[in-house]
């Protein structure tokens, strides 16, 4: 079987090379179509905001980054002292660290593993920070076209992987966040990365279209509603939650979306990273004191206004069973940023000793 190595963005200027991206990426694969580094750009100025302090959060549609979403709806920035017109919008994780160790972002909520990756191979102060924990249980899955026939609901996560050989698996990006889970998981299952053909299609918007043209035959999520929004709309089955309690612990149990800054800003201005923590902390809340509400944000901004159901469902999950396990202010404690470093190092996106808990979490930001 041939690989081709996926076309990455170059990395603009002082950011992260090209070469130490291709580093820990691993093994290519084949790019379905393309779209534009961004579709949005937090740009312009408003006189009467001349006391905010600017700053550019990249983010994304979805659960994983719905605090941002909120954080513009509700104006937790400017309550902060921040200034955020718009979220940098990039096309995958790797584009988006590309941006934010050249400095065009300046926070960002991460995939862990990305982050951790992207930090062992950074210069020091362009590389990110890990500043707390949004998310401290997995939220991928794989959602199977239509035209396959694939194992129950209740079949083990073993025969549900095996049903993956052979086949075109689409992932946002090569080296993203959904492809290193891939591999872990065809690993957990004792295959090989190759024994699938994986393919770079972008994210949830790009994978409904490929999934309903047989351009692929099951796609990777990222994200908990999208998991099941995409299944709605592709007409797919949800093959598999990796959350499910059959799945094997080393892929359950993890800290998937870690909240990310560049060392230079935080060094020099701390504050700055805790207005923003802050931020996020009341959309938190808020979503606890107003679930209807939230539930209404996520649907018509994340879901077209398709899944109200997936988005009542999310915040149910949200307030029972990610919120209360997070630590005051999403502070990262040593024993998750160690275990989720132990899972970088075993795919090889780190060397041993290069993600220590000292230079990764700043002081203020540990448990």
């Amino acid at each position: 079987m041939t690989y081709h190595q996926n076309q990455l963005a170059a990395a603009p200027a002082g950011g992260l090379s090209r070469r130490s991206l291709l580093k820990y990426l691993g093994a290519g694969s084949a790019a379905l179509g393309a779209a534009s580094l961004l579709s949005a750009c937090g740009a312009g100025g408003n006189a009467s905001a001349g006391d905010l302090q600017p700053f550019n959060v990249a983010s994304f549609p979805g659960d994983a980054y719905f605090l941002d979403t909120l954080n513009l709806e509700n104006k937790d920035y400017a309550n902060h002292g921040l200034k955020v017109d718009k979220h940098l919008n990039p096309q995958s994780g790797v584009q988006a660290f590309q941006l934010l160790t050249a400095g065009a972002i300046d926070g960002y909520a991460a995939d862990t593993l990305l982050l951790l990756a992207t930090h062992a191979n950074s210069t020091k102060g362009k590389r990110p920070l890990l500043l707390g924990f949004r998310m401290v249980e997995t939220t991928y899955g794989i959602v199977g076209a239509s035209k396959h026939q694939w194992p129950s609901k209740d079949a083990s996560f073993e025969e549900k992987m095996a049903s993956l050989k052979g086949k075109r698996v689409g992932v946002t990006s090569v080296g993203a966040g959904g492809d290193l889970q891939l591999k872990l998981a065809l690993e957990l299952a004792g295959m090989k990365y190759s024994d699938v053909t994986a393919l770079a299609v972008g994210p949830t918007a790009q994978a409904i279209p490929n999934l309903k043209a047989d351009r692929i035959d099951a796609y990777v999520t990222v994200q908990w509603t999208a998991t099941r929004y995409v299944s709605q709309e592709s007409g797919g089955t949800v093959l598999i939650d990796f959350a499910e309690p059959n799945v094997p612990d080393m892929m359950r149990n993890q800290a998937v979306v870690a909240i990310g800054m560049r060392e230079e800003m935080v060094e020099k201005d701390p504050g700055i990273a805790q207005k923003w923590l802050a931020a996020q902390d009341d959309a938190k809340n808020w979503i606890l004191q107003n679930k209807e509400a939230a539930a209404k944000i996520m649907n018509d901004t994340a879901l077209g206004g398709k899944g109200m159901n997936i988005a009542t469902e999310y915040v149910e999950h949200y307030s029972n069973d990610i919120a209360p396990k997070l630590q005051p202010m999403f502070k990262a404690d040593r024993k998750t940023v160690e275990h989720m470093a132990d899972l970088a190092l075993r795919f090889g996106s780190v060397k041993k000793g290069d993600i220590t808990y000292e230079s990764l979490v700043p002081e203020f930001a540990r448990a």
